[in-house]
C-alpha cells in the first residue's frame, strides 16, 4: 500500500486529526491505517475492512463499469471513516483525510466533482472531509471481471431497502399501484441484526407478490476491529447507503434510484429550540438526495436522479395500503428503532423513530402487534418521554402556524419564517419534483395539516404506552387472559 500522502493535500492533511489510508478496497483481506492525533497523542492502528458485491454480478449491463467500482469503494471508505472517527454533536467539527487507490482517480480529483463531494458530506455529517485519490494497482475485484448475468427486465424500479415500516409501506404501495412493474429491493450495512431483518421482510412480501421483486445487496464488513469503538451516530450512513444503492439502479440499466421514505421523516425538521442535543439526521433529507443525484451524475457523465415518491406523504399514510389489505402480520416484522436491543423486545418503543411508528400505525388504523421495550419490557433508566415530549410540542408549533390563516400563501410564510430549510428545499427541488414553486410549497403545507391531524387522533394512545405502564401492563394480562 503506498502510505505517503501527495503534497497538493499535505497542507489539508495537517490540519486534520483523523487520517485513513486504504489499500485496494477487497472483497477480503482489505485494510484501512488509521492515524488518530485527536488527542495530542498520535496513535496508528490497521483495520480490516472488506465488501461483498457478489450480487452486483447480476443485472442489465453486460459489462461492469470500472467507475462504477469506484462509487462503491468511495462508499466504503466514507462508510469505515465516519465509523471509527470519534464525533460528538457538542464538539468541534472533525476533519478526516481519506487516502483512498481508485481506478480513475484523474474523474474523481477533477472539479467540479470534488466540490460536490465535499458539499454533500458537510451537509450530511457536519464534518470536514479532505479526499486524495491515487491509481488503483491493485486487481479489480472478482464481480469486475466476470460478465454480468441479466435477470431482470430495465423497467424494474430499484429502490433502497431497509426492512423498516417506511420501506415496507412504500414497496407495498408501489407493489399496487403498478402491478405490471417489477423492484429490485438494495440492501446494504455492517449490523447483522438489521441485515438479516431485510431479508426476512423481502422474503415476506416476495411471498405475497410472487416474481415480483429481487433482493440485491451488498455488505461491508469490518473484521477483527471489536476492540476499536465505533462512532454510534455515523451520519454518513445514509449517504453511504445511496451511493451504493445508486451503483446499483445504474447496473441494473436505470437512470433513477428510489428511496421510500415518509415526507415528514425524511425533511426531520427540529422538534423545538431547546432540543439542541438531539440527533437530526439528514440520511433522506431532500437536500442530500439532490446532492447525492449531483454527484452521481458528475462521475458518470450522465443524469441520475435519487427520487422519493412520497415525500408529500405521512408515514401513516404510507402504512394505508396495508390497513387495506389488513395486513397486521407485517408491520411486526419491520425495524424502526434508533437504537435496537440485542435481547427481546429489541425495538425501544420510546424513541423518536419508535414513536413514529406507533403514531401511523395507530392513524392508519392497524392494530400494533410489536413488541417494544415500552411498555413490554422492562422501563428504562432514561426518561422516556423525552422524545414523545419534544414531539408533541412541534405538532403543537406546527398546529399553531397552519392555523394563522386559511390561505396557503400565508400559512406557508408563518410556516417558513419558523422553519425556514423549506424555502431551501422549496427552491432547490421544485424542477426535481417536476412541481411549480407554488404547487410545491401547497404540498408541504398539506403534508403538515395532515401529521397535525394524525396526532390529534393518536396521541392519547401514544401517551398511554409512554406514561400509564400499570395501565398497559393490566391490557397486556387482559390479552394474553383471553
Amino acid at each position: 500500500m503506498n502510505e505517503t500522502i501527495s503534497t497538493a493535500y499535505k497542507n489539508e492533511s495537517d490540519r486534520c486529526d483523523y487520517i485513513f489510508n486504504f489499500g485496494p478496497i477487497s472483497n477480503k483481506n482489505g485494510i484501512v491505517k488509521f492515524i488518530d492525533s485527536s488527542k495530542g497523542k498520535e496513535s496508528k492502528v490497521d483495520i480490516n475492512i472488506n465488501v461483498d458485491d457478489k450480487d452486483f454480478a447480476y443485472g442489465v449491463r453486460k459489462k461492469f463499469p470500472t467507475i462504477v467500482a469506484d462509487i462503491v469503494d468511495l462508499a466504503v471508505a466514507i462508510h469505515a471513516s465516519d465509523r471509527l472517527a470519534p464525533h460528538k454533536l457538542d464538539q468541534n467539527q472533525r476533519c478526516l483525510h481519506v487516502v483512498l487507490p481508485v481506478r480513475h482517480p484523474e474523474l474523481l480529483s477533477a472539479e467540479p466533482f470534488l466540490t460536490k463531494l465535499k458539499e454533500l458530506l458537510d451537509w450530511a455529517t457536519g464534518s470536514k472531509w479532505v479526499f486524495d485519490f491515487q491509481k488503483r494497482k491493485a486487481p479489480g475485484r472478482f464481480v469486475e471481471k466476470q460478465l454480468v448475468l441479466p435477470i431482470i427486465s430495465e423497467s424494474s424500479e430499484v429502490a433502497l431497502w431497509s426492512g423498516g415500516l417506511d420501506a415496507l409501506g412504500g414497496l407495498y404501495t408501489r407493489l399496487q399501484m403498478y402491478p405490471e412493474k417489477s423492484f429490485v429491493l438494495f440492501g446494504s450495512g455492517s449490523n447483522n441484526i438489521v441485515y438479516a431483518n431485510q431479508e426476512r421482510v423481502a422474503k415476506k412480501v416476495q411471498s405475497i407478490f410472487p416474481n415480483r421483486c429481487d433482493l440485491c445487496r451488498v455488505p461491508i464488513h469490518f473484521q477483527d476491529s471489536g476492540e476499536y469503538h465505533k462512532n454510534k451516530l455515523s451520519r454518513g450512513r445514509g449517504v453511504v447507503f445511496t451511493l451504493l444503492g445508486a451503483a446499483c439502479a445504474y447496473l441494473m440499466g436505470s437512470q433513477v434510484l428510489s428511496i421510500y421514505e415518509n415526507g415528514v421523516g425524511a425533511i426531520n425538521l427540529p422538534y423545538r429550540a431547546s432540543a439542541i442535543g438531539l440527533d437530526h439526521s439528514r440520511s433522506v433529507h431532500p437536500l442530500t438526495l439532490l446532492m447525492v443525484s449531483d454527484v452521481i451524475s458528475e462521475l458518470l457523465g450522465e443524469k441520475f436522479q435519487v427520487k422519493n415518491p412520497f415525500l408529500f406523504w405521512t408515514k401513516g399514510q404510507m402504512c394505508q395500503a396495508l390497513a387495506k389489505d389488513n395486513r397486521i402480520d407485517l408491520p411486526p416484522i419491520t425495524m424502526s428503532c434508533d437504537s435496537p436491543h440485542r435481547q427481546q423486545p429489541i425495538q425501544c418503543g420510546y424513541c423518536s423513530s419508535c414513536i413514529l411508528r406507533k403514531q401511523s400505525l395507530a392513524a392508519s388504523k392497524i392494530e400494533d402487534k410489536t413488541r417494544y421495550i415500552v411498555p413490554h419490557g422492562e422501563p428504562p433508566k432514561e426518561d422516556q418521554t423525552l422524545y414523545f415530549r419534544h414531539m408533541v410540542a412541534q405538532v403543537r408549533t406546527f398546529q399553531d402556524l397552519l392555523t394563522t390563516s386559511n390561505e396557503i400563501d400565508i400559512q406557508w410564510e408563518t410556516l417558513t419564517r419558523e422553519f425556514p430549510v423549506l424555502d431551501d428545499i422549496v427552491d432547490r427541488t421544485a424542477e426535481t419534483e417536476s412541481l411549480s414553486i407554488t404547487d410545491m410549497q401547497s404540498s408541504l403545507v398539506k403534508l403538515y395539516q395532515t401529521y397535525v391531524s394524525e396526532w390529534n387522533m393518536v396521541k392519547s394512545i401514544i401517551e398511554r404506552d409512554l406514561l400509564d405502564r400499570d395501565f398497559a401492563k393490566i391490557q397486556q394480562t387482559f390479552t394474553v387472559k383471553s
